[in-house]
């Protein structure tokens, strides 16, 4: 599956008043192997300046999942939108869910898929009217992958933000041959998976999987929002086997709900080897909770 559909593409915006804050590496990459992703993470900057920026990926592919934190980018209270750029390869708005890491070190997580450069907008339609983005999206290249030698946080920053990662084709090789080894860990056969004609095709709409009777009551009732990432089996006949929680911010109840919700809802046109034949394959996807 190319991507979540939680990314909104847009045209350049008018440049920003002040001048970049410029943060070089500190640290050099990181890429951490676990069960269910592959994490590229690099530290920028000292002291209060100091952020940490964390890339994963739950399946092979261009996309990953993009966590930014750090004392500077606390205090744009009540903002879910952020603009980010790579290099000079397209502005992008993503929507983000505030929270924290470590020891409290706030933290923008952003909730869907995103590439290095935008993704079209005729992909954007299909995502939006699908709920994911087609495997026919254009692929990243060895060229983009070289020209994204920084990361350009602007708003709701009052003053924007530039780490200097410098070519990123190395770091992204690496992450790469990780997720080739976690579907062999799922038990995926990866060889007949890269070659596939299709992937596991959601039958309707993602969105009908969970409803607002869902919401756990418990957290509910505490105003408590939750982000959960998940990934299911899915069977060569198109029906769920297992799920998995990938990533989540606010624990078990969010995630028993996601899993209950999907597993019993959520059925799938299988995935197709290069012959047309269905194999056992999976699906990756988010589901944040909100008022």
């Amino acid at each position: 599956m190319a991507g979540l559909a939680s990314l909104i593409v847009a045209a350049p915006s008018m440049a920003a008043e002040k001048a970049p804050v410029e943060l070089a590496p500190t640290t050099p990459w990181n890429v951490p192997y676990a069960d269910d992703y592959c994490r590229l993470a690099r530290f920028f900057g000292e002291g209060k300046q100091r952020v940490i920026l964390s890339m994963e990926q739950g399946e092979p592919g261009d996309g990953f999942r993009l966590t930014l934190a750090g004392a500077i980018l606390d205090g744009p209270g009540g903002k879910d939108e952020a603009s980010i750029t790579f290099g000079e390869l397209g502005e992008q708005k993503l929507q983000f869910f505030p929270g924290t890491v470590g020891d409290d070190m706030p933290a923008w997580i952003f909730s869907g898929n995103i590439r290095i450069r935008p993704y079209s907008t005729d992909d954007g339609r299909f995502a939006a009217k699908h709920g994911y983005y087609p495997d026919s999206a254009g692929p990243i290249s060895e060229a983009d992958k070289a020209a994204a030698a920084s990361l350009l946080i602007g708003r709701p920053l009052r003053q924007p933000v530039r780490l200097k990662t410098g070519p990123m084709k190395a770091a992204f090789t690496a992450m790469n041959s990780c997720t080739d080894e976690l579907l062999e860990h799922w038990g995926i056969d990866a060889a007949r998976h890269r070659e596939r004609s299709r992937s596991a095709m959601p039958v309707g709409s993602p969105g009908k999987w969970l409803n607002s009777n869902d919401y756990p009551p418990a957290m509910l009732a505490k105003g408590q929002p939750g982000l959960v990432r998940f990934r299911l089996s899915v069977g060569a006949d198109g029906v769920p086997t297992a799920c998995h929680i990938q990533r989540s911010t606010n624990g078990k109840p969010f995630d028993d709900a996601v899993c209950k919700g999907v597993m019993r809802r959520a059925r799938f046109e299988p995935a197709l080897d290069k012959d047309g034949q269905p194999l056992a394959s999976y699906y990756v996807n988010a589901v944040q909770f909100q008022f």
